[in-house]
């Protein structure tokens, strides 16, 4: 199937979804579609704002019925490659979180950012996995293994998550664990591959207790002594 002009295209998207979609020369375009490294330019032909799961279905389902490519970023520091066509799914605005100080566990969504699960644990006594930066997203961070500040302790970030919900390439809704889909599960815990578009994630929490962190620096004199001891 051919793909529609891009104005019409921008039309027809716009009317299945609640978050606004872009297209070259609209206002808040470039914004929209910038990754954290602005050394890498995204130019899709359209970009959509997702608010939440049932836009990121409507718009697999409407990009796969046209062939159209589909690409995901949220906070975008996972960029490699410049996106250059096709739909780029803005997850930035998908913040649904919330804390469960019971079970130690938080539901995050897709643009959540690490720095918003530890003040939302906090107070709990609680934090999360997360790495050197506290400004990448959960879930840009999770799937690809995450190696956090205490996983001497506790491993890798994604061997701690509890569940996904996954929009699939056939435009699905999941809900993927240990139980419904093992195999998926396994995969999508470190695995980072193109399984589908994690829409939220839910994880362990752990106590926080009192945390000890800094530098410790030696002069060049001392090597022989410090890799010795």
């Amino acid at each position: 199937m051919h793909n529609p002009p891009t104005h019409t295209a921008k039309t027809e998207l716009q009317l299945l979804v609640r978050g606004l979609v872009y297209a070259p020369g609209d206002a808040s375009y470039e914004s929209e579609a910038a990754a954290f490294n602005l050394a890498t330019r995204h130019t899709p032909d359209l970009v959509l704002a997702a608010v939440n799961a049932d836009d990121v279905v409507a718009a697999v389902k409407w990009a796969s019925a046209r062939n159209m490519s589909i690409s995901v970023q949220s906070t975008g520091h996972g960029t490699a490659n410049a996106i250059t066509d096709g739909l780029l799914i803005s997850t930035r605005y998908m913040l649904e979180l919330s804390i469960d100080p019971e079970e130690q566990t938080a539901h995050v969504g897709a643009g959540v950012r690490w720095r918003d699960v530890l003040h939302a644990a906090a107070p709990y006594g609680l934090t999360g996995l997360h790495g050197s930066t506290t400004d990448v997203g959960v879930i840009g961070y999770t799937p690809g293994g995450g190696l956090p500040l205490m996983g001497r302790k506790y491993g890798f970030a994604s061997d701690h998550v509890l569940a996904f919900d996954l929009v699939a390439p056939d435009g699905e809704l999941r809900r993927v664990d240990a139980v419904s889909e093992p195999r998926l599960f396994s995969l999508l815990r470190g695995g980072k591959g193109n399984f589908g578009i994690v829409t939220a994630m839910e994880l362990s929490l752990f106590p926080a207790g009192q945390l000890y962190a800094g530098g410790i620096f030696y002069d060049g004199a001392h090597a022989k002594d410090v890799l010795a001891s």
